[in-house]
């Protein structure tokens, strides 16, 4: 009988978590297909045509180096996003997972004292410490997340990824325009000059962004009942 009241205790928090993601599903928006790999697919398919026609070998090759090392960025950002997204949301669900199975600990402390405890063994305090353990290591855990701040991380890489995404919109949206409106044998410096104009965008955007990277100073140690209230933000 304990032993299926133990059981029964263990499973309820996986039930809950399992009850909040299904309604999350449910009733949250629903995510419709992204263009935003198109995008790139296509961006990639843009930026190749435009090398036809164009000027010397050795601006091929530069511009070819540029377009390598901004693929490799895209796909660098975007693996940093989902990484530390999905981390920061792994972490929060174990917050909340040991957080949901105190009161349940609690209970069956509560239930099994009578049997595994005579009346002058047992002692409140561990029922102190069935509750106190659990919410000490919720609070280190808490820490741990804002130390490698996988939050702050996610948001800085989506914002990155977003830029890069606007600006070959932008590139794209020039080079169909101007292709349009221009006589085939003009196409060579067109396509130099979109390029040219990517690039400058591109490093004036990480030139600021690596300006905005702050001095870190030592952290100040908030009070453990804020830390608490947080948890779940």
């Amino acid at each position: 009988m304990n032993n299926r009241f133990l059981i029964v205790n263990a499973l309820i928090p996986f039930i809950v978590i399992i009850l909040i993601v299904v309604c999350e599903r449910c009733f949250g928006i629903r995510k419709k297909e992204s263009i935003k790999s198109d995008l790139f697919e296509y961006f990639k398919k843009v930026w190749e045509a435009s090398e036809n026609g164009s000027g010397s070998d050795e601006k091929d090759s530069f511009f070819q180096k540029f377009f390598g090392m901004f693929i490799q960025t895209y796909e660098y950002e975007k693996y940093k996003e989902d990484n530390n997204k999905h981390r920061y949301y792994f972490f929060k669900l174990v917050d909340l997972f040991i957080v949901l199975c105190i009161p349940f600990l609690t209970l069956y402390l509560l239930y099994v004292k009578e049997e595994y405890f005579k009346q002058s063994e047992w002692n409140d305090t561990y029922l102190y410490v069935v509750i106190l353990v659990p919410l000490i290591f919720v609070y280190l855990l808490n820490k741990y997340i804002r130390v490698r701040q996988y939050y702050e991380t996610w948001y800085r890489h989506l914002r990155n990824r977003h830029q890069m995404e606007w600006r070959m919109l932008e590139f794209i949206k020039n080079y169909e325009l101007k292709m349009a409106g221009v006589k085939p044998e003009e196409s060579g410096a067109i396509n130099e000059s979109l390029k040219i104009d990517f690039i400058n965008g591109m490093c004036e955007y990480w030139k600021t962004t690596s300006s905005e990277i702050a001095v870190p100073t030592s952290p100040k140690d908030e009070n453990i009942f804020a830390e608490f209230s947080s948890l779940f933000k």
